[in-house]
């Protein structure tokens, strides 16, 4: 942890920025190139999922998805796994269903682990995240059922939509406005006579139904932002 405690206090506005990536939507449990020597693994089951996380490891930095893994995770680990150096930092996805011994397998071979994640009994990851657990489940499975990551990761800015029928019907209550007596009492001229009932205005048609929003995942994306920070402030080698 002695790579995350000498983070200075830009990081917090480096956290700020945006992301953007360009990937292709791969398969979950395939490792994933998230860019600048970055790979995510996520793993479903071990020891089912062992060999990808042991063709990851010697990735510069890594980000390792145990969320929702299940199986004998403890004794699932690859005895063979070398200790990784103390620059290379292993950002960990914890959650509520995340096994402790794992962690602990882990921790024996990497100095720079950091856990991110939601709180939950007996477990309180390094980086917690206020994030409901239906929303991160929602986020996770998106990439199983196709999403891609960058779609995960990007942040959109959405845009309030003013169609043709909105207008119409501000311009229409605008000139009933002006039809109405003015503030010295006198009726426009072209108002209609006493007695005589206008014409109803047009109802303007419904706005269209908003398109669900895509989930975002919070963990990956803190995981990302924080390696881009490392990078930012010289931490982490480039070459």
């Amino acid at each position: 942890m002695k790579l995350f405690r000498c983070f200075s206090p830009r990081l917090g506005l480096l956290l700020a920025f945006g992301l953007q990536f360009s990937i292709s939507n791969l398969p979950a449990s395939a490792p994933v190139d998230l860019g600048q020597k970055l790979a995510y693994v996520r793993l479903h089951r071990l020891p089912d999922d062992a060999t990808i996380l042991a063709a990851a490891w010697s990735q510069p930095a890594l980000v390792v998805d145990l969320r929702y893994s299940t199986g004998d995770t403890a004794h699932s680990l690859s005895a063979n796994l070398p200790a990784r150096p103390r620059w290379a930092p292993l950002f960990v996805l914890v959650g509520p269903a995340t096994p402790p011994e794992v962690l602990a397998a882990l921790r024996e071979r990497v100095p720079a682990l950091i856990t991110l994640g939601l709180a939950a009994p007996g477990q309180m990851p390094d980086i917690t995240l206020a994030v409901a657990p239906e929303a991160d489940r929602q986020a996770y499975d998106a990439l199983d059922s196709g999403a891609s990551i960058d779609s995960l990761l990007s942040e959109k800015i959405a845009k309030t939509r003013f169609d043709e029928a909105a207008l119409a019907h501000e311009h229409t209550g605008e000139a009933v406005q002006e039809a109405k007596p003015g503030s010295n009492g006198a009726a426009s001229a072209d108002a209609p006579p006493a007695g005589v009932t206008p014409p109803a205005t047009p109802a303007a048609s419904p706005p269209p139904a908003a398109t669900p929003a895509e989930p975002k995942d919070a963990v990956l994306q803190r995981a990302v932002q924080l390696h881009r920070a490392l990078l930012a402030l010289g931490k982490l080698p480039r070459g």
